[in-house]
């Protein structure tokens, strides 16, 4: 879905054939509206790509102290945020709460409807800041970060085309895919398979980067049909670990996240295969299924709480006045366990 800021309520009623109030109570829910006609006005605004503009209804600034009130907007889409973020969001929430601030959570999962609704509650939003986690499509993040002026993106370095200013507390994806595949180089293994999320997704080309640097710079040839997208699930990468070790595609290793790292181990074992003798497989995150599952996973460690703990000290010291953008990006460490190692 294009979203345009540029459309105005007007040409959404004059196709509707009905009142530009009308279209306003409508997308904000108003139970005045008939049912019937609010679906119309929204299936219209939603094919023409209709946006409020971001400052249109914000309250106006006061002299008062801002509220002690921190609003977190996350993504649902892609990645599931119970097992990549449960630890992030519940540090963000315990360190906001030790600074006698409240954390208001607000999520989306790309729909249109739902994405309006989430925009109309952060433009009357009093919070003192507003920190950003989890998937957006491209003009989705640009409409928050223009209604959220000095936002901050978490997990999430955000993307080249956004000119708006904003600040990121990341993680170094592209190193964390370099120290694995490094490893795993140095483990012998020359024919390691990469199973990827989704090819536009930031992690997934970041990943992608990493993987091909550290191939180049051990002097391995990449072969093309190593590198499997998947949709980040570990079903999603048992079904195309399925389908490579049908093809016979040939490999010695497997770099992936540790979601999808227990699918991959499950098609292996099915197969017979064992890890590491036969294959060895490295995964990315930290999480705690790697070390429930047999032989115990290497991973990338990607420290969300101190992620948490530096987003938090900027949003509080900086204040709703920050206007300086920050990119941090948090580098990664490397945890050897059995599944790369005899």
């Amino acid at each position: 879905m294009k979203i345009n800021t540029d459309k105005s309520i007007a040409e959404v009623a004059r196709e509707c054939g009905v009142s530009a109030m009308t279209v306003s109570r409508a997308l904000r829910g108003n139970s005045l509206v008939k049912e019937s006609t609010r679906q119309k006005i929204v299936g219209v605004a939603e094919r023409l790509g209709y946006i409020r503009s971001p400052r249109m209804g914000r309250p106006a600034a006061s002299g008062n102290e801002p509220a002690l009130r921190v609003q977190l907007i996350a993504g649902t889409m892609g990645r599931s945020m119970a097992v990549f973020h449960s630890r992030l969001l519940t540090s963000i929430e315990q360190q906001l709460s030790q600074n006698g601030y409240e954390c208001v959570v607000r999520t989306c999962d790309g729909n249109y409807q739902q994405f309006l609704q989430l925009l109309e509650n952060v433009r009357n939003s009093d919070a003192a800041g507003t920190m950003i986690v989890g998937s957006f499509v491209t003009e989705q993040l640009k409409a928050l970060l223009e209604t959220c002026p000095g936002a901050v993106l978490l997990d999430n370095p955000g993307e080249p085309s956004i000119e708006i200013p904003y600040s990121s507390f990341a993680f170094d994806n592209s190193e964390a895919a370099r120290i694995a595949v490094r490893h795993l180089a140095d483990c012998g293994r020359r024919k390691i398979l990469l199973v990827n999320g989704a090819p536009e997704h930031f992690f997934s080309r970041e990943m992608e980067q990493g993987y091909r640097e550290a191939l180049a710079c051990r002097n391995i040839k990449i072969n093309e049909k190593l590198i499997l997208p998947t949709d980040f699930t570990a079903d999603s990468a048992y079904e195309m670990m399925v389908a490579a070790l049908n093809a016979e595609l040939k490999f010695d290793a497997v770099f992936t996240n540790d979601e999808m790292a227990s699918g991959v181990y499950r098609a292996l074992l099915e197969r017979g295969l064992k890890i590491p003798r036969d294959v060895a497989v490295c995964g990315c995150d930290g999480l705690p299924i790697g070390t429930h599952l047999f032989p115990r996973l290497t991973t990338v460690v990607l420290d969300y709480e101190e992620l948490g703990k530096m987003a938090i000290k900027y949003v509080l010291e900086a204040g709703n006045e920050r206007r300086i953008s920050c990119r941090v990006r948090l580098l990664p460490s490397l945890a050897i366990r059995e599944s790369t190692v005899c």
